[in-house]
């Protein structure tokens, strides 16, 4: 049986399993991560395997039930790689750095891959970005051409008018100082945005907005990330040696990223319980995405000194379902990793507050509309 495990991020590779090392047949598994852009090989009834990031342009085959989903936090996954499922194949897409073939806006555990697999397929990106990654690791096998992406390749959302409210409310309790990680989307984005006084960045993933905050002359120091997800204004920031791209063992390491003072992560959530549980993962019984660094920079927050562990997401779904519930489908960071919840309402300071008490501070914070239903559930 072939084991041929797919680094991840926004420029994961493409290439089929018969292409990439694999027989093409049903002893072909796959190992997957964060895939953004639709893998028609996927569809293929021989291919079955896991994933440790559900979402995307995964959703289908893990609903369908082809493609397993892990829970596990994305600093584990190096050990995941060595010790239960060390695979025959790796496949990671690199760029040219003269005769060196190196990560482009993806690190994340590639390296890690690389390094535990009996050989390496190097997916090469004539197209890619440079942004300063490290070589590849590994006993090289071959390499192949990055095929083109069937469909459109998701972009960042764009922060709307209530992403900025909660980025707004998120900025006004930062530190002084502070070292701030924030995940993808509109709220991350819209967060960056408002931020008015210098600051580091120590994340898992970066994007263009990191770029905006340093033009507005606010980044302090070089932001260090796993992933990069963006353009041109990337590009610029790595060609002045403001980003340096390292991978999940130093970037999401819990010892390291504790030991800064004021450390902030701010992540998102599809759901967070009266209790101030969080869940990323699962709506309505249909898995969504993964746990990812969540928890792994939410634990390192609270212990960091001065640090805050941040929640911020938008009080609603799209379609009014309140975000704040009486208990989360799933608990994907627990509550002792919590400190605040920022919704564009207010924030809800959990910090040295009973169960009673963080209920209330968290109805007060929820959609006024859903607030008597959730003041039930807490009486009751």
């Amino acid at each position: 049986m072939t084991l041929l495990a797919y680094a991840d991020g926004a420029d994961s590779p493409r290439s089929a399993p018969a292409v990439a090392g694999g027989t093409g047949g049903e002893a072909d598994r796959v190992l997957l991560g964060w895939t953004l852009d639709e893998r028609p090989w996927l569809g293929g009834t021989p291919v079955r395997g896991w994933t440790v990031m559900a979402g995307y342009a995964l959703r289908g085959p893990v609903d369908e039930g082809r493609i397993g989903y892990l829970p596990i936090r994305l600093s584990a996954v190096p050990r995941l790689l060595t010790d239960t499922l060390v695979p025959d194949v790796a496949v990671v897409t690199a760029v040219r750095r003269g005769s060196e073939l190196v990560f482009g806006p993806s690190v994340g555990w590639g390296p890690a891959l690389a390094r535990s697999a009996a050989s390496v397929v190097v997916e090469i990106d004539e197209e890619g970005m440079d942004l300063g990654g490290p070589p590849v690791p590994g006993r090289i096998a071959a390499t192949v051409v990055r095929p083109p992406s069937p469909t459109a390749v998701p972009q960042p959302r764009r922060p709307d008018d209530i992403d900025a409210l909660v980025g707004r409310q998120v900025a006004s309790v930062l530190p002084e100082g502070a070292t701030l990680q924030v995940g993808p989307g509109g709220i991350a984005d819209g967060v960056l945005a408002a931020i008015d006084r210098p600051i580091s960045i120590a994340s898992g993933l970066v994007s263009d907005a990191v770029a905006e905050l340093d033009r507005r002359g606010l980044l302090v120091g070089a932001a260090e990330a796993a992933y990069a997800w963006g353009g041109a204004p990337l590009h610029r920031l790595a060609a002045e040696g403001k980003l340096v791209l390292r991978p999940v063992e130093e970037t999401h390491d819990l010892t390291r990223i504790s030991a800064r003072p004021r450390f902030v992560a701010c992540n998102t959530a599809l759901q967070v319980g009266l209790d101030g549980s969080v869940n990323v993962e699962i709506v309505s019984g249909r898995r969504v995405a993964g746990i990812g660094g969540h928890a792994d920079f939410a634990t390192a927050a609270v212990r960091s000194p001065g640090g805050l562990s941040v929640i911020a997401l938008r009080s609603t779904t799209r379609r009014g379902a309140s975000t704040i519930v009486g208990q989360v489908e799933v608990v994907s960071t627990p509550r002792c990793d919590v400190d605040m919840v920022v919704t564009e309402h207010g924030v809800a300071d959990l910090r040295g507050a009973d169960d009673g008490e963080r209920a209330a501070r968290l109805i007060a914070v929820a959609a006024p509309e859903h607030r008597r239903a959730l003041g039930a559930i807490s009486a009751g």
